[in-house]
C-alpha cells in the first residue's frame, strides 16, 4: 500500500520571517534618509531663533515635554552655573526650526519623540516611559540608543543629539560655557 502525498501549506518556524514588500522597503529608506538629514543638522536659521508670537507650533504639549527631557540630559554639562535648560529658548528654538523646515523632513519628529518616550518599555523592559524615569535611568536609556545595534536607532539617536544641540548652543546664555563671545557683526569695536 502506497501512501498519498498531498499538498501541504508550509508550516510557520520560529525562524521564518515575513515577506519583505517593495513599499515596506521604500518606506524604510525614506524613513533612514530623513532621520540621516536630521542627523547632519548644523546651523540654526536667524529666522527660528525669534520665535513670533501667535505662531503655529510643531509639537504639542506633550511632545514639548518629552523634547525638553531629553534635551536636558544629552546637553547636561554637570556645571553648576550652567543654565537649565527651562531656562532657556532652547525647546523653543527647536520647535520653530521644525515648523520652519520642509513637512517631508520633519514629518517622522513627533513619532521619533514618542519612540524616545516609550524607548524604555520597548528596548530597557522598564516598565516606565523616559519622561517618568530618574536622572541616572534616562541617561541608560538614551546611552542605549546611542550604542543601539539597530542602525535605524543610532542614526534616530544622532537627528535627537543634532536637534538638542542646535537648540542649546543657538542661546545666549550657554555660549560663555564654549567660550564664544558671540557674533562679531553687531558689535561695539573696542575703543
Amino acid at each position: 500500500m502506497r501512501l498519498r502525498r498531498t499538498a501541504r501549506a508550509p508550516r510557520a518556524t520560529a525562524t521564518s520571517y515575513p515577506s519583505a514588500t517593495r513599499r515596506g522597503f521604500l518606506r524604510l529608506v525614506g524613513s533612514t534618509a530623513t532621520l540621516a538629514t536630521l542627523a547632519q543638522l548644523r546651523a540654526l536659521p536667524a529666522a527660528a531663533a525669534a520665535r513670533v508670537e501667535g505662531a503655529a507650533r510643531f509639537f504639542n504639549t506633550t511632545e514639548t515635554e518629552i523634547l525638553r527631557q531629553v534635551m536636558e540630559r544629552m546637553v547636561d554639562t554637570g556645571l553648576a552655573d550652567a543654565p537649565r535648560v527651562r531656562d532657556t529658548r532652547a525647546v523653543a528654538s527647536v520647535d520653530a526650526l521644525c515648523a520652519g523646515l520642509d513637512p517631508r523632513a520633519t514629518d517622522l519628529l513627533p513619532l521619533l519623540l514618542r519612540a524616545f518616550e516609550y524607548g524604555p518599555i520597548l528596548f530597557d523592559l522598564r516598565f516606565s516611559r523616559f519622561t517618568r524615569l530618574s536622572d541616572a535611568e534616562q541617561d541608560e536609556s538614551l546611552a542605549g540608543w546611542m550604542k543601539s545595534r539597530i542602525g535605524l536607532r543610532r542614526t534616530a539617536f544622532l537627528a535627537m543629539r543634532n536637534l538638542c544641540f542646535v537648540g542649546w548652543y543657538s542661546q545666549q546664555e550657554t555660549w560663555p560655557l564654549i567660550g564664544y563671545e558671540g557674533p562679531l557683526l553687531g558689535k561695539e569695536p573696542p575703543a
